[in-house]
């Protein structure tokens, strides 16, 4: 009985302490809400983690809101990529409200640097990270546009307003000095960075592979990227960062990675802008009558003699006022430009969790250019999934297809000749009517071009994790393009026979890498990882054409004709491609308690585009950094948020010839005994010995950040360019004409500065703003022994603008002749002392009103010997300024760029001044009262005296060869500025909206400059203002984005 007893009191003691335990432990249901901090709008997607045993718990919905059962006294957390984590303390409550705040430091600390995610402290590399919305609000037809300024180093100039075309685009300077074309159609090879999209390299410069000036068929894939499907872009720029890259990574790296779903909930979210695009300023004319008065001014002031004068009589446009076909005032400007009113729509759907998500987008873009048919339309469809059901595996996959509809009328992108031509027609004739046009106008209104590029891409990525620190992935990509392009002439614009050029051209480019890392911690502090991968290129195009010179009508719009003379064109184009390429790169990072990083890297490439003793391009780097705010007497410095200091060194190896220049040119050359014989061809002789450009590259950087305000990034740094290619002209005893061998060399040197500063942030007010700079300077190091260090380019057209290679100098200098001013009176003008001559040239004399030309030889004729090296066509100082501002749910956000100390060749003033030295041309006469130019005897000008039109052909005083149209580039441009209104959450999700904001912004606002011409930036990389060229509008837009709430 007493067992009994003793065994019921044990038990109740056990009950009762359970039930004291269980009542320890109550778990109690906790309802809440996750705000942003600076919207104070519900945030979906965030994770609840409970601290104590790092579980994940659940997710907020579409409105932030949660609810979870927890025990009483625990912790939760709440995580939330590019937030900071918070954390709240459950002590009975069951409604709690929990705010995030963004972490913008996040944006930046992790980072891309060979395919692999690495953090920003542990890497040595100079990179730079912009997030999604620096590129958003503003639309644009190529991503690129929306860059300039806002990366210290990479020199964007935005010198073209074709829709769908780049701009030229420079990383660090010069790394090319290859030069195609002639006068205004001279211009630099483009260099431009290699993109990587979602991990898949592809080749920005893919249209532009007949020239810069003459666009080729197809579209660049960056017009295919619509800006609201961008994550964010990384740009790295020094040698140590690139390298991994291999050849393609020459002229800098630009990573873009597009928008991952990250919601519980699914999302629907929808973009949209209206804008317009209006030219710019165009040149004044005078109209009608006054153009005929002046014309006839100008032959009666400076007719030589008495036939001069009666020119005007046989001049039907200038004597017969009354007929009316010659008595309008036709403005041919607005007959080829136009304001336009242009749209662009995207929706996006996306979802999923940390284990899976997904995402969909569709996209349209319409825009139609300033200059009368032309345009450019986008249609974009893109998925992409990822599943990582837990630690170890990890399964991405992206498909995307898109069409890009280009228009470009009778020009070229870039130049619009026919345009500009007919644009500088006299207003004396009449405007084009249904029973007449002239054959120019038809031209540039009526030839139908249709220039298409359809892609479709898809990569799949997958990765695996063996044992903790060992991982293996690969990923394997397909990117198919067909680039179609058809331009039909009509047969009045085209000497009464219509004409059609049809082009056809595929390509495709099948890619594979496989990657092994591996990351080890050994003693708490010493930190390594290994990143091992290969890469393997299968690349294919081929294209060709059809041309037909005669077509019977307009109505037969096809390749039919009726004389085989003038069918040309057809069979595979000398573009054919059939390559394979394979790389093998390593690297290994060591850090120590991630305070002190060393990092080395080695990359070889196989490729058959080097000389046969140079088959392998090897690309090695060595990185240092020093996270000084870790050390022990700094760590407590609360006023220092972060400190480094980095010293890189890499090379990037780039084949520069082809098969051509290493085995040479051999043609058939008749028969020998009934046999086709093979001839070399003299014009190129083989160079196996050909070597690769190499990129040697030094930085040295600072990164400091202070009172959560001010971040401060500096970077230095040497680039070397060595083994440029360049063709040496050899002399006829050999046989050959040239050469092509590596004997040119230049370098880079600079400095890259960026400042941030994050002014004031409060709960209804933030301000903050940034500036960056980039000063560059580039000289040429080495020429071939026969030039003695100068090379000069002559210019064969006949604005005779030659450019001049001369080491020690910067590399593209100008070579011109040096305008001194204006003669005053005739006496002025020197005379040669041994024969009493004026100072002369094309045996006529120089008179008053006459251009000042240096004579450089003293020998007082002007002639090819008097040019002397001048000017610099590359800017020194580039960079750009933003300023971001808050007020409650109002936002404001401005960019601006600036380029400084830049040489301009102004021969878009050239040309309009030249407009007067033919009074008898059907030309407009332009007003110059605008323009400090000699009238009479004792007049100080600085522009000539244009009307002597009798002399003008020996003369030249408005020559472009001479320093008068030399003038600074310097100039700042208000690029983009947005203001936003973000509405009240609660007040539209009466009408089922999630989030809802409206903007209103601009692109191409206002540039200040001293610059006479149109427009500074509307310039070529060689500083020619050419006034064919199409100009870059102002566009005026009004956009929404809104957010379906599809939460419960």
């Amino acid at each position: 009985m007493k067992r009994n007893i003793l065994l019921y009191a044990l038990l109740l003691v056990c009950i009762i302490c359970c039930t004291n335990a269980y009542s320890q432990e109550k778990n109690i249901i906790v309802n809440g809400r996750v705000l942003d901090k600076d919207t104070k709008q519900g945030v979906p997607g965030v994770s609840v983690i409970l601290q104590s045993t790092n579980k994940g718990l659940t997710q907020t919905n579409g409105d932030g809101k949660f609810s979870v059962n927890v025990p009483i006294g625990a912790t939760l957390l709440f995580k939330f990529l590019g937030y900071n984590t918070a954390s709240a303390k459950i002590t009975g409550q069951t409604n709690i409200t929990v705010t995030i705040s963004e972490d913008r430091k996040d944006l930046n600390d992790v980072i891309i640097v060979a395919y692999q995610n690495r953090p920003k402290e542990t890497t040595a590399g100079s990179v730079t990270v912009l997030s999604g919305k620096d590129v958003s609000d503003v639309p644009v037809s190529n991503i690129e546009t929306l860059l300039q300024g806002k990366v210290p180093g990479l020199n964007i100039q935005n010198n073209t307003g074709a829709p769908g075309f780049r701009g030229s685009v420079q990383l660090r300077g010069l790394s090319s000095l290859s030069i195609s074309g002639s006068g205004n159609d001279s211009f630099l090879q483009p260099t431009s960075p290699l993109y990587i999209i979602d991990g898949v390299p592809l080749d920005a410069d893919k249209a532009a592979e007949f020239g810069f000036q003459t666009q080729g068929p197809g579209v660049s894939p960056l017009s295919l990227i619509p800006q609201e499907d961008i994550e964010n872009i990384q740009i790295l720029k020094d040698a140590q960062a690139t390298s991994m890259y291999g050849s393609r990574g020459a002229y800098g790296v630009i990573i873009i990675t597009t928008k991952r779903g990250n919601s519980k909930v699914p999302r629907i979210k929808y973009v949209s802008n209206f804008f317009v695009n209006a030219p710019p300023k165009l040149r004044e004319t005078l109209g009608g009558n006054s153009e005929r008065q002046l014309k006839i001014q100008q032959i009666i002031l400076n007719a030589e003699n008495i036939n001069q004068i009666r020119g005007i009589s046989n001049t039907p446009f200038l004597a017969d006022s009354l007929n009316a076909y010659y008595n309008n005032s036709t403005d041919w400007q607005d007959v080829f430009y136009q304001t336009t009113f242009n749209q662009s729509h995207n929706l996006a759907l996306d979802g999923g969790d940390q284990k899976f998500n997904y995402k969909a987008n569709m996209g349209y873009y319409a825009e139609k250019g300033v200059i009368k048919n032309t345009g450019y339309n986008r249609y974009n469809l893109n998925m992409n999934m990822e599943f990582k059901p837990n630690d170890k595996f990890r399964f991405f996959g992206f498909i995307n297809g898109s069409v890009g509809k280009q228009n470009k009328g009778n020009g070229a992108g870039l130049l619009q000749s026919g345009v500009a031509s007919n644009g500088q027609a006299s207003t004396l004739l009449p405007p084009p009517s249904f029973y007449q046009a002239s054959g120019g106008v038809l031209s540039a209104l009526q030839t139908l071009n249709d220039n298409n590029s359809r892609n479709l891409r898809a990569n799949i990525d997958a990765r695996y994790e063996f044992i903790p620190g060992l991982a293996a992935s690969s990923t394997l990509s397909y990117d198919y393009t067909s680039d179609t392009e058809t331009t039909f002439t009509p047969a009045a614009a085209n000497g009464s026979f219509a004409k059609l050029y049809d082009y056809n051209g595929r390509n495709f480019q099948l890619y594979n890498r496989n990657a092994i890392t591996y990351a080890k911690t050994l003693g708490e502090k010493h930190n390594f990882f290994i990143n091992t991968f290969n890469e393997i290129y299968k690349q294919g195009a081929q294209s060709s054409i059809s041309r037909q010179e005669r077509i019977p009508n307009d109505q037969l719009q096809g390749p039919v004709g009726f004389d085989g003379y003038y069918s040309r064109g057809g069979g595979v184009l000398s573009s054919y491609k059939n390559a394979t390429i394979a790389s093998f790169a390593g690297s290994l990072s060591y850090d120590y308690d991630k305070k002190y990083v060393a990092e080395f890297s080695y990359r070889l490439d196989g490729t058959s585009l080097s000389g046969l003793e140079n088959p392998y391009s090897k690309n090695s780097s060595v990185g240092l950094r020093w996270n000084f705010n870790k050390e022990n007497w700094l760590i407590d410095q609360k006023w220092l948020d972060y400190g480094s200091l980095r010293l890189t060194w890499g090379q990037n190896i780039v084949p520069t010839g082809n098969l051509q220049s290493i085995y040479g040119i051999y043609n058939l050359n008749g028969n020998y005994n009934n046999t086709q014989t093979i001839g070399i061809n003299y014009d190129l002789i083989p160079n196996p010995a050909l070597k690769p450009t190499t990129t040697s590259q030094y930085n040295i950087g600072f990164d400091i950040g202070f009172l959560n305000r001010f971040s401060i990034v500096v970077d230095s740094y040497f680039k070397k360019v060595d083994n440029l290619l360049f063709d040496r002209v050899l002399s006829n005893t050999t046989g050959f004409n040239k050469l092509s061998s590596n004997d040119l060399g230049i370098a880079n040197y600079g400095t890259e500065v960026n400042l941030i500063v994050k002014a004031i942030t409060s709960k209804d007010f933030d301000l903050s703003f940034s500036i960056n700079g980039a000063y560059n300077r580039d000289v040429l190091l080495k020429l071939p022994e026969e030039y003695n260090g100068q090379y000069i380019r002559f210019d064969g057209s006949g604005y005779l603008q030659h450019n001049v290679f001369r080491v020690g100098r910067n590399t593209l200098s100008n070579y011109l002749r040096i305008n001194q001013g204006v003669y005053k009176t005739d006496a002025d003008v020197p005379v040669d002392p041994v024969t009493g001559k004026r100072y002369q040239t094309n045996n006529t004399f120089f008179y008053g009103g006459d251009p000042i030309l240096k004579d450089v030889n003293g020998d007082y004729i002007l002639d090819g010997r008097d040019y002397e090296i001048t000017g610099n066509s590359q800017p020194l100082l580039t960079g750009g300024l933003s300023l971001t501002m808050r007020y409650k749910k109002w936002g404001l956000n401005v960019y601006a760029s600036y380029t400084a100390d830049r040489t301009i060749l102004n021969n878009a003033l050239a040309d309009r001044i030249a407009i007067m030295r033919d009074p008898y041309a059907l030309n407009a006469v332009v007003p110059l009262g605008d323009l400090n130019i000699w009238q009479k005897p004792g007049d100080v000008a600085k522009y000539p005296y244009p009307y002597d039109f009798s002399r003008y052909g020996n003369i030249q005083p408005l020559r472009a060869d001479q320093t008068l149209w030399q003038e600074s580039g310097t100039y700042l441009k208000i690029n983009n500025l947005t203001l936003s209104y973000m509405f009240d959450k609660k007040m539209i999700q009466r009408f089922g909206l999630a989030n809802l904001r409206i903007f209103a912004s601009t692109n191409n606002l206002i540039t200040f400059s001293k610059y006479s011409g149109p427009n500074p930036e509307n310039v070529t990389a060689l500083g020619r203002d050419i006034s064919n060229g199409y100009p870059v509008p102002r566009t005026y837009n009004i956009g929404l984005n809104l957010e379906l709430n599809t939460g419960n």
